[in-house]
């Protein structure tokens, strides 16, 4: 009888039961993405110069204010825990263009001398980590978008 009960209403994991060290490296991920894209708006020459010699339809320069509004704009959903999974999604071109473009052609190459390239394949691991567990306990997602079940609900 009971199996049946938990056929027909399965108990739902939720990424509210995540431990809280989740959560705050979900914000220090969100802080990181937030000062990279910074630091695209500050370096845009450098940015437009790796952009340009690598791709011929990004050598116009609208790429990096691309680049840099996704990292800022994701960076502080993910930092807050607002619409997570989306705001991970969009980060993922940017790195995939940054571990399969841009670092394989620095000077060091592939190799373990190149950190940025060890740090976008950090960066990727780990949101494509939270894409699977979800935003955690302390996020807007769970305090105010998540379903509530029948009891949560106050009675009229």
């Amino acid at each position: 009888m009971a199996f049946a009960h938990e056929i027909r209403h399965p108990h739902r994991i939720n990424s509210a039961n995540n431990p809280i060290w989740m959560d705050g490296l979900r914000v220090i991920l969100g802080m990181f993405l937030f000062l990279k894209g910074v630091l695209f708006l500050e370096h845009t020459t450098d940015v437009f110069y790796i952009f340009s010699s690598s791709q011929e339809l990004l050598s116009e320069g609208k790429a990096h204010f691309l680049t840099s509004a996704v990292h800022i704009v994701g960076g502080l959903m993910i930092m807050v825990g607002m619409l997570t999974r989306l705001a991970l999604l969009c980060q993922i071109p940017i790195l995939l263009g940054a571990l399969l473009i841009v670092n394989p052609q620095q000077e060091s190459g592939l190799s373990l001398q190149n950190t940025e390239l060890i740090l976008s394949l950090a960066v990727t691991v780990l949101v494509v980590f939270f894409m699977v567990k979800g935003p955690g306990r302390y996020s807007v997602d769970n305090k105010i978008l998540r379903q509530r079940n029948a009891k949560d609900v106050p009675q009229v």
